[in-house]
């Protein structure tokens, strides 16, 4: 029973070191504090409760101011909704959220141009031209986030990369029957070749066949096929001067008739023209 009492006074003790917090206050404007990292201008800015405040491309809307009363440690708190329009996108959402006056660092809005953090929260006098709409605030709420809309087109990416995918592999099986203009490979029934090398069984080799001309018919065809060419072909005819002009350049070593290689010659075709006859 004493340990129990001991255990009781002593969270007593504990809860008496620790003041009650009082509950926040509820406040109708908060003003915050807005920069463009690439200018480093920065903007004070006060936007009502329910109301919109634009800042660049951002759009800021709080949706509930609180602070403490001035018998405690300060402390503001803002539940804020930022949207934005930059990256040639439609206005998407970037942060919905607490934001602390104190500790601007613990939930703050990430974005490569602009910044926005809670100063403080008070009571003042809204301008009615920035106040929105039930139906307004329903809108942004249904805004998508950045994440959703990276999300959204990789996968319409994914889907007409495979739908182009499936068109080329069906149109590379298919195939397209014409019969005005019908394929190469394409025959009609009962025709066409009976094997690879377009051969039929009915095919015969032609035979060599051996001609004799006697020499006396083959020497009158050649001299008419000659005399055939010399007409066709006539050649330009050389006046006496260019002759002699030609002789005087040109010497023509003749052979003589007395040399044996030319008897031995003529005697060799003789005996040929004479063994054609024979035959």
């Amino acid at each position: 029973m004493v340990a129990k009492i001991n255990i009781i006074l002593g969270l007593g003790a504990l809860l008496i070191g620790f003041p009650a917090h009082a509950e926040d206050i509820d406040m109708n404007m908060a003003q915050m504090q807005a920069m463009d990292k690439i200018t480093g201008r920065v903007s004070m800015i006060e936007v009502p409760v329910g109301g919109e405040v634009k800042f660049g491309t951002f759009s800021v809307v709080v949706r509930a101011c609180k602070a403490r009363s001035e018998e405690e440690v300060p402390e503001n708190t803002a539940f804020v909704d930022v949207t934005d329009k930059s990256f040639d996108k439609e206005e998407f959402n970037i942060f919905k959220g607490w934001m602390f006056s104190s500790s601007p660092a613990v939930n703050a809005v990430e974005h490569p141009i602009y910044d926005v953090w809670l100063i403080k929260c008070f009571n003042g006098e809204p301008k009615p031209e920035e106040l929105l709409s039930e139906e307004q605030l329903a809108a942004r709420d249904a805004l998508p986030t950045l994440r959703e809309i990276k999300t959204s087109q990789k996968e319409l990416e994914q889907d007409d990369s495979e739908t182009i995918e499936t068109i080329q592999f069906k149109d590379a099986m298919y195939k397209v029957e014409n019969p005005e203009n019908p394929q190469p490979d394409e025959k009609e029934k009962g025709e066409g070749p009976e094997n690879l090398l377009n051969i039929k069984d009915n095919y015969k080799t032609p035979q060599e066949e051996s001609v004799v001309i006697p020499a006396d018919e083959l020497s009158a065809a050649l001299n008419a096929e000659a005399e055939n060419l010399a007409q066709k072909n006539p050649q330009p005819e050389i006046s006496q001067d260019e002759l002699t002009a030609i002789e005087e350049t040109t010497t023509i070593d003749a052979p003589q008739d007395d040399s044996p290689i030319n008897d031995d010659l003529a005697a060799a075709i003789e005996a040929e023209l004479a063994r054609h006859q024979a035959q």
